[in-house]
């Protein structure tokens, strides 16, 4: 009897023990959003598999039976592991009492980019998942996993369960399977879009359409043959580790094969702008098209960048706030750069020059060869490359040598002073007529003159234009014309003049005293002031005289009278 009541009463003492004991050990599993994930997970994990103690963390909804849980639980579990989403228990919160930043409660979200769905909430002392989860994993199993290739596991023999290196054979058969599905329909997809390029060229009338399916056949195919392995990859039901890694390989390949593509469309478009352009007769489109294709691509690396960035958990929202914010800074740590970009868009708005223009700014002279976002390249005449940063290019002067409508020709050419006054005229006119002659030449203003007395030299200025496209030309132009001139002065007796000096020494008559010079009257000079002023008999205002027919006749092209003399 007294046995009896020990008993009864060390149970009525001890059971209340246990009970609490087992309420705080629930509640230690699932104090802190670390501690309720490690409970998740570790009890689901061969070989230590209660489903009963994992399910713990879906108690948050009580209408949900054990059952219920109990599949629920495995359904998420399988999602994250097909999904790759590797859960880091080291970088989930140990703190009981944390508050998501965002929205300021006590929410714990897993992975916020990928899967939004999935997170933590408290509830009392405990960190459970919340309702919209236990409501959303049922969808997330269906979109994660095919029923049919559930099914069709759940049918093979007990054999294809063998496991080799980890792995089941049935997961080795998948593999294989998978990867021959996706190279089959990745040729059913390059026929497919020849057949359509085909099509196009029959029924439509330019070649751009085909053109376009034709460069994204292999990009295309590619991109469909990696949609096709994350279709299947995940019914394979591998480690989450093998999953992490081959997901990220797929994100990798989906953003390299959009690049591909990308940068195929735009290289196809710029060719096509360039044959368009090469028909208009301004350069400046032309200059515009690589400007064109790196911003094409510039931005297609942008978007592929931006794919792995969200593979990897980023949040791309986030990651543009953050640029903003930081903008100011960017700005300016890269002044030079901005005011480059811009110096290039004022370039195309004024445009002060073209591809192929020769051009002359500061110290730099050449060819333009290319106007980029930073600066423009200048082949200079030595066949060096010089890059003018389009901020100092934009705030410079610019001397654009191509926009000469004519390019000018100015020479003094310097005869004897032997030369008479007639072959002087006759030269100049010979020179004029030259000029009139050639077809490269300007005809409507030109100045050829006899324009100084130089110190061993009789001086005449000839400047006039020449109308060529180019340097070489211009060369051409100018050797045919002074060659010109040399046969006219050959055939008017005139040579031309040389630095010379001249040492005159008077001669000494009888006692020594100095020869006289012939003396003039006044009567002569006052008579010869006359005869070269108004109607002077000397006069010549419109133009010296030559000998025509015995007489002298004003020439030239100011002669408005002709007068005879004798």
């Amino acid at each position: 009897m007294r046995l009896r009541m020990f008993l009864i009463i060390s149970m009525w003492v001890v059971s209340p023990v246990i009970v609490s004991g087992q309420s705080v050990q629930i509640s230690e599993r699932l104090a802190t959003p670390q501690q309720t994930m490690e409970n998740f997970l570790y009890w689901q994990n061969p070989p230590n598999v209660n489903i009963s103690i994992a399910s713990e963390a879906l108690t948050i909804d009580p209408s949900v039976s054990k059952e219920k849980r109990y599949v629920l639980a495995r359904q998420l579990k399988a999602v994250l592991d097909g999904r790759g989403l590797l859960v880091h228990l080291s970088e989930i919160p140990n703190d009981s009492d944390f508050i998501e930043e965002v929205t300021g409660e006590s929410r714990f979200r897993l992975f916020p980019v990928r899967v939004p769905e999935i997170y933590l909430v408290k509830v009392g002392e405990k960190w459970l998942f919340s309702r919209q989860t236990l409501i959303a994993t049922p969808r997330l199993y269906r979109e994660t996993f095919s029923v049919a290739a559930q099914l069709l596991i759940d049918a093979l023999p007990l054999v294809f369960q063998f496991n080799f290196l980890g792995i089941a054979l049935w997961q080795y058969a998948g593999i294989f399977f998978v990867l021959l599905a996706a190279f089959f329909v990745r040729k059913v997809s390059e026929f497919s879009l020849r057949r359509l390029a085909g099509w196009l060229v029959e029924y439509t009338p330019p070649h751009f359409d085909e053109e376009v399916v034709l460069k994204s056949v292999k990009p295309l195919s590619f991109l469909i043959f990696t949609l096709t392995i994350r279709f299947f990859y995940a019914d394979l039901q591998l480690p989450v580790h093998v999953n992490a890694t081959v997901n990220f390989a797929l994100d990798v390949m989906i953003a390299a094969s959009i690049l591909w593509l990308s940068f195929q469309v735009a290289d196809l478009l710029c060719d096509r702008l360039t044959r368009i352009t090469a028909k208009t007769e301004t350069k400046f489109d032309d200059q515009l098209i690589p400007m064109f294709r790196k911003m094409l691509k510039i931005f297609a690396i942008t978007i592929g960048v931006l794919i792995l960035m969200q593979s990897f958990g980023y949040s791309i929202s986030s990651l543009l706030a953050g640029l903003g914010i930081g903008g100011v800074a960017v700005a300016l740590a890269a002044q030079d750069t901005l005011a480059n970009f811009f110096g290039s868009i004022t370039i195309f708005a004024d445009k002060p020059f073209q591809i192929g223009d020769w051009i002359v700014t500061g110290k730099v002279e050449g060819t333009v060869e290319e106007v980029g976002f930073r600066s423009t390249r200048i082949r200079t005449f030595y066949d060096s490359v010089i890059s003018v940063p389009n901020s100092k290019l934009a705030n410079s002067d610019v001397d654009n040598m191509g926009l000469r409508r004519f390019r000018r020709v100015r020479q003094v050419l310097g005869v004897t002073y032997s030369t008479t006054p007639e072959q002087m005229q006759a030269f100049v006119e010979g020179v004029r007529a030259i000029i009139t002659a050639n077809p490269a030449m300007r005809k409507d203003y030109y100045e050829v003159h006899f324009n100084g007395y130089g110190d061993f030299s009789l001086n005449v200025l000839v400047y006039c234009f020449v109308k060529v496209s180019n340097w070489s030309e211009e060369l051409r132009v100018k050797h045919n014309f002074f060659l010109e001139i040399l046969r006219l002065a050959e055939q008017l007796n005139i040579e031309f003049a040389f630095p010379t000096q001249t040492l005159h020494i008077d001669g000494y008559v009888g006692d020594g005293s100095e020869k006289e010079a012939r003396k003039v009257s006044n009567e002569e000079l006052a008579k010869s002031v006359v005869a070269f002023g108004p109607e002077g008999r000397l006069s010549r205002p419109g133009g010296p005289r030559l000998m025509v027919d015995g007489k002298l006749v004003d020439y030239g092209p100011d002669a408005s009278t002709t007068r005879g003399s004798e």
